[in-house]
């Protein structure tokens, strides 16, 4: 009988920057991935459901945005995950980070986490949030070494929860 509380093993990817040819495939990631935020916040004016492809070259210019491909060997193989992440000072504020619902529990969205982490060092801080009843975010962050520092109303259904991690 197999072990249920193994994990599974890591998706295979590679990960590298964004373009801006990426926009609507990105776009489209996103708006999968905060639909089911959005469903459990009753809240669907999420920022990364109404971002534009415009929005999100402009983004480019201010953030480091990673992707995550499945390796596969096809250079066009489609965009399974991506974060972002935005340098102020000592501290890399990571954003956005999204995996296709399909593909929850395969290590991709602990991949793009490390990805972004290594992409934006030299910084002495990593922070990030998320929402009050996004649990397995929460347990994948605080797996990661985030620890909750405080907590910031979004709106009346959600409780944005911050969480931050020194660069080791």
């Amino acid at each position: 009988m197999p072990d249920l509380r193994r994990r599974p093993n890591p998706a295979r990817l590679d990960i590298g920057r964004a373009h801006p040819d990426d926009a609507g495939e990105i776009i489209a990631l996103q708006r999968a991935a905060y639909r089911i935020e959005a469903e459990r916040y009753d809240d669907f004016g999420l920022p990364p459901l109404t971002e534009t492809a415009d929005e999100f070259v402009a983004a480019l210019d201010t953030h480091t945005v990673l992707v995550a491909r499945r390796r596969d060997g096809e250079p066009s193989a489609p965009i399974v995950g991506t974060a972002r992440a935005r340098v102020v000072g000592d501290t890399a504020h990571i954003a956005r980070l999204s995996v296709l619902p399909a593909l929850h529990g395969q290590g991709i969205g602990r991949q793009l986490l490390a990805a972004i982490e290594h992409e934006t060092a030299p910084v002495r801080r990593y922070e990030l949030f998320t929402g009050h009843r996004s649990e397995r975010n929460l347990r994948m962050y605080e797996r990661a070494g985030y620890r909750r520092i405080h907590t910031e109303p979004q709106s009346d259904a959600v409780l944005l929860i911050f969480m931050e991690k020194a660069r080791r």
